[in-house]
């Protein structure tokens, strides 16, 4: 007789659906709580975030407000110093003898013919009269007292012998007594035109004029003596 056998089931895991169902409520209860988490740290990074941008925003118009206060004390600053420099111009002036200053072109040309020749007009007549009172008085340069110049005239005189033969302009002596800023300022220009001017009246050094006498120069007296 043959007898059927059944399969056991003891080795078998047995699955049972309640325990999976309580177990993925377990799971999604605790997938529930981390992403409530992360929602709250996401909320505070956000907070934290346009917490930053609003410093960095007021730190930014703080800056800009430093730049400009900057600028303008550099703008006062620099208003100062040409104030400064023209106030020492000034009493350098007076010093010498209140010399009056008076608009001429930059360039020191001469702008009519007819303006120029009246001046080297003037100027031969200084020369001849000086000539007449060289018998008698000996050469001006040597019998002037150079102590009575005063500060800027006795820097433009070292300046002025120390190139005797160069053709000295307004525009030439007041960059080298008042620095390069000076190169395209007319005021100083004319300051120094009128020094040198008042030098040549007492034949410290030598008015000259160009061949076709539409501008006038210096050179030092020395150069004159010399040639």
């Amino acid at each position: 007789m043959v007898i059927a056998m059944q399969p056991t089931d003891s080795g078998a895991a047995s699955a049972n659906p309640s325990w999976v169902a309580v177990d993925m409520g377990a799971l999604i209860h605790q997938c529930d709580a981390e992403l409530a988490q992360h929602d709250a740290m996401l909320d505070r990074l956000t907070s934290g975030v346009s917490a930053l941008e609003a410093e960095k925003q007021a730190v930014r118009s703080a800056r800009q407000q430093v730049v400009l206060t900057r600028e303008e004390a550099l703008r006062v600053q620099e208003m100062l110093h040409a104030a400064a420099r023209a106030g020492a111009a000034l009493r350098s002036g007076q010093r010498e003898g209140g010399a009056s200053f008076k608009e001429v072109p930059d360039s020191d040309e001469c702008k009519g013919s007819d303006a120029c020749a009246d001046e080297a007009a003037d100027s031969s007549d200084a020369a001849a009269t000086s000539a007449e009172e060289g018998s008698h008085t000996g050469k001006a340069s040597t019998a002037f007292d150079a102590s009575k110049l005063g500060p800027r005239g006795m820097q433009a005189m070292q300046i002025i012998n120390s190139e005797p033969t160069l053709q000295w302009t307004g525009k030439l002596l007041a960059v080298r007594l008042e620095g390069q800023e000076v190169e395209a300022d007319g005021k100083a220009h004319n300051r120094a035109r009128t020094l040198m001017d008042d030098l040549a009246k007492k034949q410290l050094v030598a008015k000259m004029y160009s061949d076709d006498g539409r501008r006038c120069y210096f050179v030092a007296a020395a150069a004159t003596e010399a040639a």
